[in-house]
């Protein structure tokens, strides 16, 4: 046997002949990825298990600054949460003339949102928001959406990047750098309503 004397140009032989039966010889998902797209996939799989793990805590931490901002406006903002409340209840209060129908229609309103916003921070109003779809179902969707498999592409612009998937409605999601770490951002759609409210608070509107 002519090979017998030279192992390394044996094995080598082996591995090609291997490569053409088996895919495996391929790059895999992420095989090319630099530091910082590993990076975002490291957070991408903190945050998976976080949701499969229902810690609320953990999921507000990942979130952006900017996104923690939006939770906070839903509750606190002019015609959010607190103040929707703070006004159905006055429809049913004792001096209310609400009629009948109108009182149940209310009643009912009010058994669809927190019963005492008012003592909420934003931290609070998003674990009452998310709490309902902590489901094992939705545990384990979460983690096949985010598998190294599902991603087609990690896009890394500075402090942005862009996560693409194969199965997923949406399929893509946006990450942010804030204090060093990748957070989970907003759509870009939500990201430009929130500046355009900033931008009316600022000119007094």
């Amino acid at each position: 046997m002519r090979f017998a004397s030279y192992p390394a140009h044996s094995a080598c032989v082996v591995a090609l002949l291997l490569c053409g039966l088996m895919q495996g010889c391929t790059p895999g998902p992420g095989d090319n990825w630099n530091a910082e797209q590993k990076s975002v996939y490291n957070a991408m799989q903190a945050w998976s298990k976080s949701v499969s793990n229902r810690d609320i805590d953990a999921m507000w931490d990942m979130l952006t600054p900017d996104a923690q901002e939006v939770y906070e406006r839903e509750l606190k903002g002019h015609r959010g949460i607190q103040e929707t409340v703070r006004q159905l209840k006055a429809g049913i209060g004792p001096d209310a003339r609400t009629p009948a129908d109108e009182r149940a229609r209310i009643e009912k309103a009010l058994k669809e949102l927190p019963p005492e916003p008012e003592k909420m921070t934003g931290k609070d109003y998003y674990r009452w928001r998310v709490t309902p779809d902590m489901t094992p179902i939705r545990a384990a969707n979460n983690a096949a959406l985010f598998a190294k498999a599902n991603i087609v592409e990690i896009s890394v612009q500075g402090e942005t990047a862009t996560v693409v998937l194969k199965d997923g409605q949406p399929d893509r999601y946006s990450w942010k750098k804030s204090g060093g770490d990748w957070k989970f951002d907003l759509p870009a759609s939500i990201l430009r309503a929130l500046e355009a409210t900033r931008e009316r608070e600022a000119q007094g509107d």
